[in-house]
């Protein structure tokens, strides 16, 4: 059984039409002589009746006072999977004349953690799914969504959703638990592109192949064509990944190599991606001995709120860090008015953050710390926030192999009057935090320096000799 997994994403399902040009993909494999599992993802974006974030914002218009909880958040996001399989099935029989079953994630056998909003599969029984194909009928799954193994109604287990990106996650997991030969991902770009087409314009290229690692970072650094975690598991596995688009020939991009596959010291340029709306975050500290606890205790805080952060990077008395402005009231709310005892070198501190050094609040805090705590001196740690800053990444593959990169991006940005406000840099990438302003220019003057549009600057070369 020549067994492939096909996920459709939102805009693939949006309307009739293009349900039945996604479908007809379904049924060109099966005549392909492949055995098609399809992953549907709910029809449409924003604004859109069954798009996840109009149910979302269903359920805030009831009382935006009053959240809902996790439990029922998800129950009403899995909604719009619902809708997308059983219209999918219906499609497939009409383009093809086959047999379909729909399955919610649950029925396809799909099991995660309790993590409501963001739950981790945790295992896959593909019986149902196995049945299906057994009997010539094509599983068409819901994706983003799972189920608890058990719950507390009489034993059922609690539906799930896996997070944003979840039904790549999906597809991807799916492909791993049945051994595909390979996960196809549909989308509405004709593949993994050198950059945001709405951006660089025509000078975008379709990359033909890229590893697992380049198409992950740039996952991870902002580009929306592929989930992360769909990369990880189809890495893990060695299963090629396909993007594409349903309704182009275009071959699209193929995910199929490790980078440890490719001889040693080679490198190439791979793409600019960008991440619009960033939060900067400065922690002065009065006392630079204190800083090592200061900054252990708030990632601590961070981390056990779920919230990743990016350029993390610290002098004498100032740590800093980044997160994506969704974070940002959460990350506010944590750290003002946050205290954090500090014993170093026989003395003893209490810290006190604040977003507001001047405000009443703040005055009110230290006075009551004062008086709890006479003995122990009370220091201010002002936290400054820049909300309006993007990130805008050169995906590269080995980095490290290409000497005086750091220089030739910073000179190109330089150039162009554009202000840095921190580097940081990976295995395979160079990221740096801007104002939001001159995040469009940026992307264009680096797609440019590298010569990404021409394809130059994508071909792999071995390093002999220092690069100009």
């Amino acid at each position: 059984m020549r067994l492939i997994v096909q996920k459709f994403g939102g805009t693939s399902v949006a309307t009739k039409e293009r349900l039945l040009v996604a479908a007809q993909r379904v049924v060109k494999a099966k005549r392909e002589g492949y055995s098609p599992v399809v992953v549907v993802s709910a029809p449409g974006r924003k604004g859109d009746p069954y798009a996840t974030d109009t149910l979302i914002s269903l359920a805030k218009e009831i009382d935006p006072q009053v959240p809902v909880e996790a439990r029922e958040l998800d129950l009403l996001m899995t909604c719009g999977e619902i809708i997308g399989i059983v219209l999918m099935a219906q499609a497939i029989k009409v383009v093809g004349g086959y047999k379909t079953i729909a399955l919610t994630g649950g029925q396809a056998g799909i099991y995660t953690d309790g993590n409501f909003g963001n739950a981790r599969i945790v295992r896959i029984d593909p019986t149902a799914i196995w049945d299906a194909l057994r009997q010539d009928v094509i599983p068409v799954v819901a994706g983003f969504q799972g189920v608890t193994e058990r719950g507390d109604l009489a034993g059922h287990g609690h539906i799930t959703t896996l997070g944003r990106g979840g039904s790549d996650t999906t597809a991807g997991a799916l492909a791993a638990a049945l051994g595909a030969e390979a996960c196809e991902i549909y989308t509405d770009v004709e593949g993994v592109m050198t950059a945001d087409p709405r951006i660089v314009g025509n000078k975008a290229r379709i990359l033909p192949s890229v590893t697992y690692e380049e198409v992950s970072e740039m996952a991870h650094l902002g580009a929306k064509v592929v989930h992360p975690r769909c990369v990880e598991i189809a890495m893990e596995h060695r299963i090629p990944v396909w993007v594409r688009k349903p309704d182009s020939e275009h071959a699209g991009t193929v995910i199929k190599e490790r980078a440890s596959d490719l001889p040693q010291k080679m490198f190439r340029f791979t793409g600019v991606t960008h991440l619009p709306y960033v939060a900067h975050f400065k922690v002065h500290v009065a006392h630079q001995d204190d800083l090592p606890e200061i900054e252990t205790e708030i990632y601590r805080v961070l981390g056990e709120a779920g919230i990743s952060t990016y350029f993390v990077g610290k002098s004498r008395q100032l740590f800093e860090f980044a997160v994506v402005r969704e974070n940002l009231e959460r990350v506010r709310a944590l750290l003002d008015g946050l205290t954090i005892p500090v014993a170093v070198n026989h003395h003893s501190r209490l810290y006190l953050l604040t977003l507001s050094p001047g405000s009443v609040a703040h005055r009110e805090r230290r006075r009551m710390l004062t008086q709890l705590r006479p003995k122990v001196e009370v220091v201010d740690a002002p936290v400054e926030v820049t909300t309006n800053c993007a990130i805008v990444s050169l995906v590269v593959l080995n980095t490290r192999e290409v000497p005086g990169i750091m220089a030739r991006i910073l000179e190109a940005l330089v150039d162009a009057n554009i202000t840095v406000l921190q580097v940081a840099d990976a295995q395979h990438s160079v990221s740096c935090l801007l104002l939001e302003e001159d995040m469009v220019r940026a992307v264009n003057v680096l797609h440019d320096k590298f010569e990404l549009h021409t394809g130059v600057g994508q071909q792999l070369r071995v390093l002999t000799e220092a690069v100009g």
